[in-house]
């Protein structure tokens, strides 16, 4: 089960695509690939949260600064099925908290380096080895070339492999998923790749973010001199005031561009759910596989696992989820489009657990808009003659946003995370520092 991390469906299953993919190129032609698989969130902890859950986020209660939850995960539940469960990481605080799901640690294998090239493919290649795996056996790898700080190697380094870094490192990871699947044997084993969330694409190194001031001696003064109390209302305002000044910054500085320019210079985890965040490759190929095709139908990562476990012949999770097997859809069987909830990731510190976007999306259509106020930040988009999203129709389709706006309420019943100093992981303050390193914040 590969997860390659911050890669868009359009990077991969786009036809004029211009980084070199000759291995995904054939998984995709002797399996099964989704034009429109659609993460739940626009960031690694909750959209990974829910894929192991099969759970919505807010059913999953996996956030960025939250990751132990009560519900019952596809990890366990292999391991109560027979399944040994591997799972290989880079040295990440996000994707390390995951393996507090897994009951045999030393399975868990987590790389001091961040990069394929840098040692991290030949630390995958030893784990792939049949001697380190005890069949049966589920391995999650977990894959971080095209994520921000993106690293290209001399070799990769040319028009050959793509037009920009992350053009060449989708290349770069090709090149090493050509390697794995050497060492796999696809006849007895069933492939899965897919991502957590997509992203911004960008030729500038100036994103929004360098836009915020920092307010360092500001921030430093309310600590010292404030009580207690007063301290988490003055954080708020100290951070509204920089996220103002930034915006305004920004508008000024991208004035003369597109929106559709000015969007690839923003930050995940933010006001929007655009495709680029949440739309994202799945391939399945191997054992059990025995069609061959592409499905353009909308379906839901939170139905990944549910899906594997009917292709094997297993039995599903005994508790309610989110996510539905698609496999009817794969033997063209009946198969309901139904919408997908999606939301945005918090990346500032509790305690706000969630982030500031909800939405849904429909075969044909996306609406978005703020969390906590319903007419704020309302986005439409007709998803079949706009694909790239750059008409919002809020304001002409009234009617059909009253529509989209009763779906979103009908998943938001129930979303509403209870916040307690007891819900905080330990180590809160690690995870801001990393995401602090990955361009969050």
């Amino acid at each position: 089960f590969f997860v390659i991390d911050a890669f868009r469906a359009d990077y991969c299953n786009n036809k004029n695509k211009l980084s070199f993919t000759p291995n995904l190129d054939k998984l995709m032609k002797n399996g099964i690939s989704f034009d429109q698989a659609i993460s739940s969130a626009d960031a690694t902890s909750v959209s990974l949260g829910s894929i192991f859950t099969g759970l919505n986020p807010y059913n999953s209660e996996i956030y960025t600064f939250k990751s132990k939850t009560n519900k019952q995960n596809f990890f366990n539940h292999l391991q109560k099925l027979g399944y040994n469960v591997y799972l290989t990481l880079q040295n990440s605080m996000t994707i390390k908290r995951f393996s507090s799901n897994i009951n045999s640690p030393k399975s868990v294998f987590q790389s001091q380096v961040h990069h394929l090239n840098e040692g991290y493919g030949d630390e995958i290649l030893k784990r792939l080895d049949k001697s380190n795996l005890r069949e049966p056996w589920f391995h999650l790898i977990h894959l971080m070339d095209l994520h921000h700080p993106i690293v290209i190697p001399e070799e990769f380094n040319s028009k050959k492999f793509g037009t920009n870094e992350y053009e060449k490192s989708i290349s770069v990871t090709d090149y090493w998923l050509g390697k794995f699947l050497e060492k796999i044997d696809l006849n007895s084993t069933v492939v899965v790749i897919t991502a957590d969330h997509g992203e911004y694409i960008s030729s500038s190194q100036t994103r929004d973010l360098d836009y915020e001031p920092e307010f360092k001696n500001v921030t430093k003064l309310a600590s010292k001199i404030l009580p207690k109390n007063l301290k988490p209302s003055a954080k708020k305002i100290i951070q509204n005031t920089k996220t103002s000044i930034k915006n305004i910054r920004f508008n000024n500085a991208t004035k003369n561009l597109t929106e559709l320019e000015k969007r690839n210079l923003r930050t995940r985890a933010g006001l929007y759910l655009y495709d680029d965040l949440v739309r994202i490759p799945l391939i399945f190929a191997g054992n059990h596989i025995s069609v061959k095709k592409n499905i353009p139908h909308q379906v839901a990562s939170i139905g990944i696992f549910p899906t594997i476990l009917d292709l094997i012949g297993l039995p599903q999770i005994n508790e309610k989820i989110d996510g539905e097997s698609f496999v009817s859809l794969i033997k063209n069987q009946s198969f309901i489009e139904n919408p997908i909830y999606i939301e945005s990731a918090a990346v500032t510190p509790p305690p706000e657990l969630t982030g500031n976007v909800v939405g849904i999306r429909t075969p044909k259509f996306k609406y978005f808009r703020s969390r906590k106020h319903p007419k704020k930040n309302v986005h439409l988009y007709n998803l079949k003659s706009d694909p790239l999203e750059e008409t919002n129709l809020s304001d002409t389709r009234p009617e059909l946003v009253d529509k989209m706006e009763l779906i979103l309420l009908n998943f938001l019943e129930n979303s509403k995370p209870s916040i307690s100093k007891n819900m905080m992981d330990k180590d809160t303050q690690e995870i801001q520092q990393e995401l602090k390193k990955l361009g969050y914040v």
